[in-house]
Formats: structure tokens, C-alpha cells, sequence
């Protein structure tokens, strides 16, 4: 098995409504490529390891991050700090990765997730999707 976009955009937007409360949208990468260039954000990688060998990256604005923060902690956005922001994301890439590894082969393992500065890829993509988020 392995993963596609489709079962990607699937495990998040299952993640994000179950977990937060929060429905994401699906929308073109170019659409959401372009509103990240105009904004801050927070990203967090995870290494997949073993009988699949990747890198899950999940990158979000900072006002999404501070709403997911905000329903996953129950604070106020006035109460969240940077390193809140960077929590919540960070939790919400492992717990996607861990998902997918269902769609992957035996024996692959997830290490815990690290925070990024830029999204540079230097391989190949397998699967992406990107999502809006009215709020």
C-alpha cells in the first residue's frame, strides 16, 4: 500500500474535524502556497523510517495554528504563546503520521516531530494536499 493525496487529505481533514472541532476545505496547493508566502508560519516535520523512508511536513499559517492551538489546549487566543502554536502542530503532524502508517509498509517507524523553518523539499512528493480554513 501506499499513500495518495486523496488518503492524505482524508486522514487530516478526519484529524483536524474529530480532534478540534475544525473542518477543513480542501483547496488547490497554489492557493494555499500563495496565502502562506503572504503570512507567517508555523511548520513541523516527522521522519517516516523503515519499510517507507519520508518526511510528512505540515505547514500552516500562524492564525490557523493559534485556532487549532486555541481548541486543542480550550485557551483563549490571547492566552497561546509561540511555543503553544508549535505544540498543537506538532501533535496534530504526529498523530496524521501515525495514521498513515496503516497505508505504508510493515515496520515503518515515526519519530517524534521537529520544528522547521521552511518547507524545502529535496526529494520526491508522494502525496500532498492542502486545505483552507474559514475562521
Amino acid at each position: 500500500m501506499s499513500v495518495s493525496s486523496d488518503g492524505l487529505r482524508r486522514v487530516v481533514g478526519t484529524i483536524w474535524a474529530t480532534q478540534l472541532e475544525l473542518v477543513l476545505d480542501a483547496a488547490e496547493p497554489q492557493q494555499v502556497e500563495a496565502l502562506l508566502a503572504e503570512r507567517d508560519e508555523v511548520a513541523v516535520a516527522v521522519q517516516l523510517s523503515g519499510g517507507f523512508t519520508g518526511v510528512l511536513v505540515q505547514r500552516c499559517s500562524r492564525s490557523v495554528s493559534l485556532l487549532a492551538a486555541a481548541s486543542a489546549f480550550a485557551a483563549a487566543n490571547n492566552d497561546l504563546e509561540a511555543n503553544d502554536l508549535q505544540d498543537a502542530l506538532s501533535e496534530l503532524a504526529h498523530m496524521t503520521a501515525g495514521n498513515l502508517k496503516a497505508l505504508l509498509p510493515d515496520q515503518c517507524e515515526v519519530s517524534l516531530p521537529t520544528k522547521i523553518d521552511h518547507d524545502r523539499r529535496a526529494g520526491e512528493i508522494v502525496a500532498s494536499a492542502a486545505f483552507t480554513l474559514e475562521g
